[in-house]
């Protein structure tokens, strides 16, 4: 199973800098409203589908919920983030995305160690794998290993 949930926070990741409409998400996930995407990423050969949700508060805390769906395998991500982890991720985010319009270079997710290497992907693993930020469930797919 850690195997499973070590390539399932990857692909997570991967969906986040990749999926999100920068602009739009951002000022969501600032604001903690409503918001909801989908897409599909290839990455390691594998299409990886993604269904993203910013909930809305609990509480003080910004609920963030993500369904993912690789090889027969479906994890859900919840996370609730605070103001100050919300600032984080949003202040990298921006600064990637403006990075991004000047750069020629589209984001790389043919492997899974490209997309680590990714700054916005570096702030949201601190928090993934923060058990009292996030939370994962994944089903392992039947047959063999």
């Amino acid at each position: 199973m850690k195997k499973y949930f070590i390539i399932t926070v990857v692909l997570i990741l991967t969906t986040l800098i990749v999926l999100a409409d920068d602009t739009k998400f951002i000022n969501a996930l600032k604001n903690c409203s409503s918001y909801a995407e989908s897409g599909t990423v290839n990455t390691e050969g594998m299409n990886v589908t993604s269904n993203k949700k910013i909930v809305g508060w609990d509480g003080d805390r910004c609920v963030y919920k993500e369904k993912v769906l690789f090889s027969g395998i479906e994890s859900t991500v919840t996370c609730k983030l605070s103001k100050p982890q919300i600032d984080e991720l949003t202040s990298v985010m921006q600064a990637y995305s403006l990075v991004q319009q000047y750069s020629n270079e589209d984001v790389d997710t043919s492997s899974l160690s490209a997309v680590q290497n990714n700054p916005v992907i570096k702030v949201w693993n601190k928090f993934l794998q923060d058990s009292s930020t996030c939370t994962m469930t994944a089903n392992q797919p039947l047959g063999p290993q």
